[in-house]
């Protein structure tokens, strides 16, 4: 159903050169005093572009690549874009990567740290983001290692890292709030060969941190007609990327958004990591942001201990079925502007 890899080599480009592949490069970010909250995507292929979709079995990553950023303020929406461009580059080293999207480059260093610059800047809009965030992960898995098989490949990379960096916003080219960033972040990197609902219907993802130097992450998938529920996570620290035996995840608090589509409000975790039992109560607190296919939320864990600190994740709720509508594919279909 889904191939994991987990190790360091996850950065480094592996899209077959054919048409229906694709890849992208996922950071976000979280500075919990100032309810800060950042996404960067690097598409090389949009497998969400509605172009992408009506272009399949013979769309091609490169006439589709383009990039998302998303910035949040106490739980809402306060400037982002998506936005395809053909001015971009991918290079890679031993040990090193460069990936420029339009107004966004990634550089991984020879160190693994990543420095992400972006400015953002179109004519039919008065605003644009400008801002340069380093993240520099947590140490973790120097060795490679794969779990599972499918069209779509999830590589876990950096599922904690610390961020610092500033964040301008702009109007008419003059600053309006400036953002000193400091919070812990994330990253991951993902490809496939086939329409994301080749493989599942809908999935469920996410990522919390614990503590300072301990963090949750998890994949689920609903059972559908085609294939049994799929649940995979792990617990990552400074000693490696531990994955939850026996995992069991379940879905709580179910209900109907504006959009129609049927959410769960908060996840049960269950299992064991080298023979002892974990367990954690997830919370979707905020929705940062939603479309007729989507829901991101800022999540928590729900900590039995009154006394425990609470840290602020990422995650995701996705509905692959509703692309499949040609519906939903003119509601999110906007003018391509390359540039």
């Amino acid at each position: 159903m889904m191939n994991v890899r987990l190790g360091p080599a996850g950065d480094l480009p592996m899209r077959p050169d054919a048409p229906g592949t694709y890849e992208w490069w996922y950071f976000d970010a979280i500075d919990e005093t100032q309810e800060i909250a950042i996404t960067i995507i690097l598409f090389d292929g949009m497998p969400m572009s509605p172009y992408w979709l009506n272009a399949l079995p013979d769309a091609r990553a490169e006439d589709y690549r383009g990039y998302a950023i998303s910035i949040y303020r106490k739980g809402k929406k306060i400037a982002g874009y998506v936005h395809h461009t053909n001015h971009n580059s991918i290079m890679q080293m031993e040990h090193s990567l460069h990936v420029q999207m339009g107004d966004i480059c990634m550089v991984k260093d020879d160190s693994g740290k990543y420095t992400i610059s972006f400015e953002t800047a179109f004519e039919e809009s008065p605003h644009s983001i400008q801002g340069v965030l380093a993240f520099t992960p947590l140490k973790s898995n120097a060795h490679d290692s794969s779990i599972g098989e499918g069209n779509h490949c999830w590589r876990l990379i950096a599922p904690l890292c610390t961020v610092s960096g500033e964040i301008s916003l702009m109007q008419y080219q003059q600053e309006y709030a400036s953002i000193n960033f400091s919070g812990h972040g994330y990253h991951d990197c993902n490809a496939g060969n086939d329409a994301l609902d080749a493989d599942y219907d809908e999935w469920y993802w996410g990522r919390i941190p614990l503590d300072e130097a301990k963090t949750l992450i998890y994949y689920h998938y609903p059972k559908c007609s085609r294939h049994r529920e799929y649940s995979i996570a792990f617990v990552s620290d400074a000693n490696g990327i531990h994955p939850i035996d026996e995992c069991t995840i379940t879905l709580n608090n179910i209900s109907l958004t504006s959009s129609l589509m049927s959410i769960a409000r908060s996840i049960q975790i269950m299992g064991t990591i080298a023979g002892n039992t974990f367990q954690a109560s997830i919370r979707h607190q905020e929705t940062l942001e939603f479309g007729p296919f989507y829901y991101r939320f800022l999540t928590s864990i729900l900590h039995t201990d009154g006394d425990a600190r609470t840290y602020h994740g990422i995650s995701e709720y996705f509905n692959a079925r509703r692309l499949r509508s040609g519906l939903v594919r003119t509601m999110i279909k906007t003018p391509i502007k390359r540039i």
